[in-house]
Parts: structure tokens; sequence; C-alpha cells
């Protein structure tokens, strides 16, 4: 399984320093302030832009060993030494780095060239004694090759030449390695693992599967394939595939480097928390030494216990993960996300995104999408995407359920965008799930209630940390007219509404009752005629024709949202709570029906001393139309910002 530097990201700085120097000063202050994950976020973008400055590297390296980084801290030592090839301190300190990195190859070739150097080095006895310990242990891997003296050790180096372009993300060099390698020894199941990944890593799917499947072939019971062939078919939205291997290779009694992180990452894809923990376990009882990526595994196992709603549990195992190694960034940003409130969370997560999607991928749909035009674009293109690339659609579930926030916002956009309905389904079952902060899931039951996959718009939905029955009130807004008038009937419903905004309300009862002439079924103008009536203070009149619209035209919302306010004004909030609910069930509102049905509703909650709830449509308010000015004055009267949900 591929090992991506975990949650690794470029600086996030708004501007790189202008100067080598005034980088250094602002990466030793950030030092200072033991703020390490920063001061390496500015070296690295340092590095970026001078790649060649050794003070730069020697401080980058520095910094990963300081974070038991010890990946990126080989490689910073490799680029220092390509600088200054004959330093011995660093010959030295690259051959250490390769030892701990477990390429026993590289390291006495370093330390080879480090006594034909400076024999006369006060440190030659030490690295003679290093030689002579690696020279036994590669005897040892050697033996399995089949190989001998000179062409031996060749071969051991250009194996972990591989390991090590693999590591770097030089996945394009890593078949002409692998070729060498298996020209020599057809069946180094090591090497067709490795070149697995690397097709996976450059979307060559069904080249991984058929090459981790090779392996299998000659040893059918090998962690690294099984293990491969989990992540291969997670990556497809194959989770039914993807389980028959990890049965298969959690049943592997076949010895192998770091075997427990390699099952226990292959779990993390599939979902298998139980399986995990498992792992965990033994791995915990193992008394082989474990590698360097041990922390990866306290995290593995952190996510797991979340998910399971060990809360406790996982904190502990995460900051044990970082006192193992404190530059592991996936167990810092999964920890930092614990600390929102719990309906904010998008923790607990195992992979970034880039585990799931790769950015060819990416790529390709902006291409699809950018070669298209029209109004529809997005959809026709996300579609024509996703018939090509089936395995991204049914990928759409996983990345909902165990995906970074980066993860589940392309699920979520995917889904909406391609509107299909087995994304529908997915979003569907999201909503109903106790993945990804309330927000996200809270739009996905929207999407999913659009697609009318809610039964009566009510769904018990994980919200606050805890279960609530919840009622869907979903709203398209439209600034589109909701009512349309004859040719005749037109001008005056149009002179009838100026004379209205100018409180002429007998003008307007005149035009209005013209206007009813020729189209008495219309409650648009009816309403309006109230209105003139309420104007004229012909309340009793105007009170009776409301409640008459409302028993001839139920839906009609102004109507309803009336009669509701009268009700509210009887000193009965009750009655008028109750009218207003069917009007909720609309699917698509005017922005002034839209300002009426909410105000009305919040006033309801504010007299039935119901802030909370009243804060909710407020929300629910402002997200649909932001720019009402109603909106501040009720966020006065109530005392702030609300929580966004929907319950009733």
């Amino acid at each position: 399984m591929p090992h991506k530097p975990q949650g690794r990201k470029p600086s996030a700085a708004p501007r790189p320093p202008e100067s080598p120097a005034s980088g250094l000063k602002e990466v030793d202050r950030l030092i200072q302030q033991r703020k390490l994950i920063e001061a390496r976020h500015v070296l690295e973008s340092l590095h970026r832009r001078y790649p060649d400055q050794p003070a730069i590297l020697r401080k980058l390296a520095d910094l990963h060993y300081r974070l038991k980084d010890l990946g990126p801290y080989q490689r910073a030592c490799e680029s220092l030494l390509a600088l200054t090839p004959d330093d011995a301190n660093l010959q030295i300190e690259l051959g250490d780095a390769y030892l701990i990195n477990g390429r026993p190859a590289l390291a006495l070739r370093i330390f080879q060239r480090f006594l034909e150097q400076h024999p006369r080095s006060p440190r030659a006895a030490e690295v003679r004694t290093n030689i002579g310990k690696l020279e036994a242990v590669i005897d040892e891997l050697l033996d399995q090759s089949g190989l001998t003296g000179t062409a031996a050790l060749e071969f051991a180096e250009l194996h972990e030449a591989l390991q090590g372009a693999l590591s770097r993300g030089e996945f394009a060099a890593v078949p002409a390695f692998a070729e060498q390698l298996l020209a020599r020894k057809p069946d180094f199941a090591p090497a067709l693992n490795n070149l697995s990944q690397s097709y996976l890593l450059t979307d060559q799917v069904d080249l991984a599967i058929a090459t981790a499947q090779r392996v299998l072939a000659f040893e059918p019971a090998n962690v690294h394939a099984l293990a491969n062939l989990v992540y291969f078919h997670c990556r497809l939205g194959q989770p039914d595939r993807a389980h028959e291997y990890a049965v298969r290779l959690r049943q592997s009694d076949q010895p192998a480097a770091d075997k427990w992180l390699k099952v226990a990452e292959a779990l993390s894809f599939l979902g298998d928390d139980e399986g995990v923990l498992a792992t965990f376990e033994r791995a915990q009882q193992d008394p082989a030494p474990r590698g360097a990526e041990v922390a990866l595994l306290y995290h593995l196992a952190a996510v797991a216990e979340l998910r399971q709603g060990r809360e406790h549990a996982a904190l502990r195992l995460w900051q044990q993960a970082l006192k193992l190694n404190p530059g592991l960034e996936i167990a810092r940003a999964n920890l930092a996300d614990m600390r929102k409130p719990i309906g904010q969370r998008h923790a607990p997560w195992p992979y970034d995104f880039a585990h799931w999607v790769s950015s060819t991928t990416i790529a390709q749909i902006a291409e699809a999408v950018g070669t298209h035009r029209g109004n529809e674009v997005p959809t026709r293109a996300i579609r024509t995407f996703l018939a090509q690339r089936p395995d991204i659609a049914a990928l759409a579930p996983i990345l909902l359920d165990r995906g970074d926030p980066t993860a589940r916002q392309f699920a979520l956009m995917l889904a909406e965008t391609a509107a299909t309905p087995e994304l529908h389904a997915a979003l569907y079952d999201f909503a109903r799930s106790q993945r990804g902060p309330d927000s996200m899931r809270n739009q996905a039951a929207g999407l999913a209630d659009g697609a009318d996959l809610i039964p009566d718009r009510k769904i018990r939905m994980w919200i606050d940390g805890k279960w609530s029955d919840l009622e869907l009130m979903g709203f398209e807004i439209s600034g589109e007219p909701t009512s349309s008038f004859g040719p005749q009937v037109e001008p005056l419903a149009l002179r009838a509404t100026e004379a209205l905004h100018a409180r002429q309300g007998a003008k307007a009862e005149q035009l209005l009752k013209q206007a009813l002439a020729l189209e008495p079924e219309s409650p648009a103008l009816l309403n309006n005629l109230a209105l003139a009536y309420e104007q004229q203070g012909r309340r009793e009149a105007a009170e009776a024709l409301t409640r008459e619209i409302h028993a001839r035209f139920p839906d009609y919302i102004f109507a309803g949202v009336a009669l509701a306010r009268l009700q509210l004004r009887d000193g009965d909030p009750a009655a008028a709570e109750e009218l207003l609910a069917p009007l909720f069930k609309r699917r698509r509102l005017h922005y002034a029906e839209a300002a009426m049905l909410f105000s009305t509703r919040i006033d309801v909650d504010i007299a039935l001393d119901k802030h909370d709830a009243a804060r909710t449509w407020l929300d629910m308010w402002a997200g649909i139309d932001p720019d009402n000015p109603a909106i501040t004055r009720y966020r006065q009267l109530l005392g702030g910002v609300a929580k966004p949900a929907r319950r009733r």
C-alpha cells in the first residue's frame, strides 16, 4: 500500500519569504516559539523557491529529524549530499538515515564510500563496525534473491532505489526499476508489489490489480499483495470485492515487513473498525521489532475507536501517535478537528483526499466541465465523465463515510451536480449517519429530499451529538411572480398594487373588483382586496375575506400566514403554529412568501417562548435570503446567531 506522507501539505502561508536569509530568520523565530510544524511549512516553501541552498536543506533535515519524520529526513540528507558529495559527516548521517528507514544496501554503499574517502576519520572505526553488521544482514536478505556476490548487492540497491522513487512520488521511474529487477528474478514479490502501487497512483488500476494478482499466483498469502488489492478495490468503489481479499489478508500467517501496519491500513480503507482494533492489539503483543511508521498504526487505531464512539480512547491514541512522530500531520489534523463543537466535526478520517482520488482524475473532471457550454454544463459534463469513470461515482458513498473534509466536499459536489439516483441514495444514507458535520448532512438531506427519497419529509438525524426527529423544510426560492393574470387583468392588478403601495386603499379596492369580475378565482386578487379593506380601516371585512380565501385556497401562503397572524394577535400562538405547519411543506417559494412565512413563524415561536426554535428558523431564512433587512432585526431581538438545524 502506498505510503504517501499522511496529511502533509504545502505551506498555507500567504506569502513566501523574500529571501533565504529572511526566511531562515523566520524559521528560527518559529522554532524558538516551539511552532515546529509552522517552521517546517516555511522551510518547505523556501526549499521549493531556492532548491539548491545548503543552509535551507540543513535546517529542513534537522527539523524533519526533530519531528521524527524520517522519510523526508532521508530525502533532505540525499539532497544535501548531492550538493556537497565529499562531506564526511553528511555521508554518515545519510547512512544512518538509510538504516533507520530500512535501506541496508544503500547504507552499506554510503558507508563504504565514506571509508574510501575518509579512511583516517575519527569515526572510521564506528563505520567499519556498522559495515560488518550490515554485511551480515544483507547476506541474509540476499539469500532470498538467489543471487550472490556483487550481482546480489546491485540487486538489493536497485530494489531500494525503486522504493525510494515510490516514496518520493516519482511513479514514472518505478516501472524501469521493476523491469530490471524482474529480469533477474521474475518472481520477486516486493518489486511486483511496488510496481502495482505505482500503477494505481498513475490511474492504471487494471494494471495495478493484474500485477498484484501475479504475486498471489505464486504467493497466495502475500501480505502486501493482499493489502494492496483491498486498497485497489476500495478505490474502485468495490467494497464487496475488497472484503474478499481482506478475509484472506487477516488469515495470512506469512511474515512481512510492517505486517500489522499493512493489515490495519487495508482494513481502514474498508471501514472495518473492529478489524483495525484487533490488528492493533496483535501488533501490541508482537515481540518483533516494529518499524518507524508505528505512529501511523496508532493513528488508524484512533480513527477506529472514534468511529466506534469511544472519544477518550481515540484522543489517547492520537496523542501517543504524535509522541512517536510529531510530524504526523494527519493525526494532528484530526485532533484539531476534535476541538470544534461536536456538530461541526469531520473527524475521524484515516487518510487524506489524495489517497482516494488522484490529481489526474481531478484535472480530468475540470477539463470535462470546461469543454462544455450552456446553462446545464456541470450536470451534463459530470454525468458524461461518470459514464466513462463509474468507479468515481461508486467511490462517493465511501468518501462520505470516511473521507477527510475535502473528500466529503468532493463527494457532495459530485452527487449534487450529477444528481443521479445512485448518488442521491448515497446522500440519503449519509444524511442518516453520524459521519461529518451537521451542516453537511443537512445539505445532503435537503438534496435527498429534493429527489423525493424521504417519506413525508421526516427523517431521524444526528444533530449536536444526539439523535433528533426532524421535518425537512427545503425550499427553492425564486424571484419570479407566483401569480399570473390574463392580458385584461394584468394592467388592473398592477395599478391596484401601486395604489396599495401608496396606501390608497379605496382606489385599490375599485381596481381589484374590476379585476375580480374577470378572474373571480384568483387568490392573489382576493388577498390584495383584503389588504385594501385593511388600509381603509375595515378590519372585520378584511378578516372575513382572509378566512374565506384560506377556506377556498388552503395552499395559498399569504392567506394562511395572514390567518396565522390573526390567531397570534388574538393570543393563540398554538393555533397559529398549526396553521403554518402545512405551508412549510411547499418546495417552491417567492422571496416575499418566504419573508412572510419565516417572520411569522419566528414571531409564533417567540410567543411560545421557544427561542431556540425561533433561532433555527431565522438561520434557515438567512440561508435562503441573507440580504433581507428583517433578519438583522430578528438577530438583535433573539440575541445572536443560532445553530444551523432543521428542528421542529
